[in-house]
């Protein structure tokens, strides 16, 4: 060892030149990796992976549910190609190819493959193949081509190339050499000349993958294939492998789905009389499938889940994807995902911020929203897209809707659920902060208390302070069990249950107080900002009327005379509503049964409860404590938000008052004046006679 460390610059010279030839050859193989696990890739590695074998690494890397596998890399069929000195031969058989003779395609292609077929592999290559194959430790496994021009958007080769299923250890190496050969089958031969990369490189890797042993597989498109609508996305699904929907071979059910709420919006079932099967011997095999073929493939439950996976890998990836799923033993896997670059016009996805609620909060709660901002968007913001707000407010209608980009939630989710993991204190944690930043604000929105300038600007502050923890409740608790993976939160849920009255009671203190200190323009208190307060600043009579008449506030900043246009504009986002898809019957859920007739007072903020009159049905988005006065003189209710334990539905069960919670789009249907049927034993809502029809018959 001394001696080398002395005479390190001879020492190769002493080595003699087998170590030369041995250190060459380690040397090359360093620089040349031939094989790669999922987890090592990512979407930079088409070039060497392929699209499937990238995009397969991207996912993984990216907590979505793939079997495992690795990737023989393109680098592995060069050498190949080189070591059986190929590359000569294969040109000058595609040299003679006239893309208007269909036979001169078909004549190459034999000859190609049949080069590759009968070529042997490299003892390397071979080695680092079952070596990976070992570590896999599965009997069977699905090898698929991966071209590096694969999944592009100059060039989309799904279906130009071979996949080979239940692969065992002993015919794994013919197989991949078949995937190196389908590079030259004749539809791909045609596809590389059509595309006009004849002379173009393209190589091509191999996926070696876990063999899934479906249950139920099929298709998933992000964006609607038909309509192009970018806020649907549609399953297709059937009984056993996917190959048979890739081919064609069986009519799948499909489910269209709203990726805003996470909805179902149509299920078609298809019957399937047969299904495509791993065989007990080898390969696949048909099977007769009776009874079972006639029921709907997934469930609602399983729908919605499969969804949220997908809604992950296209937010993940920034476009729409085309998705093939397996599911084995109750859990979803994704087995192959590549952009749909067979739509029209821009393919770009537009943000779309969803309506979360509708609350008529004060302007000065909205500031609260920000400043106590429990988590920064930031973080979630993809590093190559535009800076885009968290959540946006538009003033409009009598009341303020909250828009949310629903990859903002999302990330808060995730970071909630990775808070959770990695810290199991963190729920206690949790409940003993909201605890004790609302001791000193709790009894003062209980009671409603009205409050001097400097105690209210101190109550605001410490609910600034107690709203990213308060946050985090709200999230937690909105979360379905699915997403919280059988994390327990009752602990949680009971604190958010004696916390329901904290924003509309602190909004009742903040509009009481603020009506004491400045009673000259008491009717316009709810538009004005923390700061404006803070330092006395009250704009004039005429800039509230606008503010009042309506706003966008996002950032800390507020748009008056604006329309939604210009915000859609500024962030090239989309704020959407719930779309209105009948106008004959609205649907709900009711919260205190009974059948009601009587004419509609919408509701939508504190301006119009003095006009609610005995016998009308009230319609809102969500009713609020301050509501109660009118609430009493009203027959029923009807609200767009909210569930069975919601404001509205514990004070219709107090006051015995058919209600239907739930709607999403009453409010957007329903008018001053319409004659309704309220059925809450059914949950249905009827227009009997619209207010138009009324103005019609009896012109003023």
């Amino acid at each position: 060892m001394n001696y080398l460390q002395k005479k390190d610059r001879g020492v190769i010279l002493v080595l003699g030149e087998i170590t030369l030839k041995f250190l060459y050859t380690s040397f090359i193989n360093n620089i040349m990796e031939l094989v790669r696990d999922f987890k090592n890739l990512n979407k930079k590695d088409v070039s060497i992976a392929g699209g499937k074998g990238a995009s397969l690494g991207e996912m993984i890397q990216a907590g979505i549910p793939v079997p495992n596998g690795f990737v023989i890399l393109s680098n592995s069929f060069e050498e190949f190609i080189k070591e059986n000195d190929l590359n000569i031969e294969i040109d000058a058989v595609l040299d003679e190819v006239d893309t208007e003779k269909m036979h001169t395609i078909e004549q190459a292609s034999e000859q190609i493959k049949s080069l590759i077929i009968n070529a042997k592999i490299s003892k390397d290559i071979e080695k680092e193949i079952l070596l990976y194959f070992k570590k896999l430790n599965s009997k069977f496994v699905a090898v698929r081509s991966s071209a590096t021009s694969e999944d592009s958007a100059s060039a989309a080769w799904a279906g130009q190339l071979e996949t080979y299923l239940n692969t065992t250890k002993k015919d794994l190496l013919d197989n991949v050499k078949k995937c190196w050969a389908s590079l030259f089958t004749p539809r791909a031969i045609f596809y590389r000349f059509e595309q006009k990369l004849s002379k173009s490189k393209i190589s091509v890797a191999v996926v070696v993958q876990k063999m899934i042993e479906s249950e139920e597989s099929g298709i998933v498109f992000s964006v609607h294939p038909v309509t192009q609508n970018k806020n649907q996305l549609i399953i297709e699904a059937g009984f056993g492998l996917g190959e048979a929907i890739v081919s064609g071979q069986i009519t799948p059910d499909s489910y269209v789905v709203n990726k805003q709420d996470n909805h179902i919006i149509d299920i078609s079932i298809s019957e399937q009389s047969r299904g495509l099967y791993k065989s007990v011997k080898r390969g696949s095999e048909w099977k007769e499938l009776g009874d079972k073929g006639k029921k709907q493939v997934l469930n609602k439950k399983e729908i919605l889940e499969l969804s949220n996976i997908i809604i992950r890998i296209e937010k993940h990836y920034g476009f729409p994807v085309d998705v093939e799923w397996a599911k084995e033993k109750g859990k979803f896997y994704i087995v192959q995902s590549r952009p749909i670059t067979t739509l029209t016009g821009d393919d770009k996805l537009i943000p779309v911020y969803g309506k979360v609620f509708t609350r008529d909060f004060s302007l000065l709660m909205l500031d609260v929203w920000y400043k106590g901002e429990a988590y920064d968007p930031k973080p979630w913001s993809e590093k190559k897209q535009e800076y885009l707000p968290y959540i946006i407010f538009v003033r409009e209608d009598g009341t303020v809707k909250s828009y949310y980009d629903s990859r903002g939630v999302n990330w808060i989710k995730e970071h909630i659920k990775e808070s959770i993991k990695k810290d199991k204190s963190f729920l206690k944690t949790l409940e003993n902060e909201v605890k004790e930043k609302l001791k000193p604000i709790q009894p003062i929105y209980d009671n409603e208390k009205t409050l001097s300038k400097k105690d209210l600007l101190k109550f605001i502050k410490n609910f600034e302070m107690a709203y990213p923890w308060v946050e985090a409740m709200w999230w937690l608790c909105e979360m379905s069990e699915e997403e919280l993976e059988g994390i327990n939160i009752t602990p949680i849920k009971k604190l958010r249950e004696k916390t329901t009255k904290l924003s509309s009671g602190t909004d009742i203190v903040v509009r009481k107080s603020l009506t004491k200190l400045y009673p000259k323009i008491k009717n316009y208190v709810h538009v004005l900002q923390i700061v404006e307060v803070e330092n006395d600043k009250i704009p004039e009579l005429n800039e509230l009327e606008k503010r009042d008449k309506g706003f966008i506030y996002t950032e800390n900043k507020m748009y008056v005379d604006k329309g939604r246009e210009f915000i859609e504009n500024k962030y090239n986002i989309k704020l959407e509503d719930e779309k209105i898809e009948s106008k004959d019957e609205i649907k709900g859920n009711a919260a205190y049964k009974g059948i009601i007739r009587g004419k509609v007072r919408r509701l939508m903020g504190h301006k119009q409860i003095e006009q609610v009159r005995e016998g009308e049905i009230i319609v809102s988005p969500m009713t609020m404590p301050d509501f109660l006065p009118a609430m009493k003189k009203a027959a029923g209710f009807i609200t767009d938000e909210g569930g069975i334990n919601c404001h509205a539905a514990i004070v219709a069960r107090e006051m015995k008052k058919p209600t239907i919670v739930g709607t999403k789009i009453a409010t957007q249907i329903l008018k001053d004046g319409d004659e309704i049927e309220l059925d809450a034993n059914r949950g249905i809502i009827k227009i009997l006679k619209s207010s138009n029809e009324k103005e019609k018959q009896n012109p003023k």
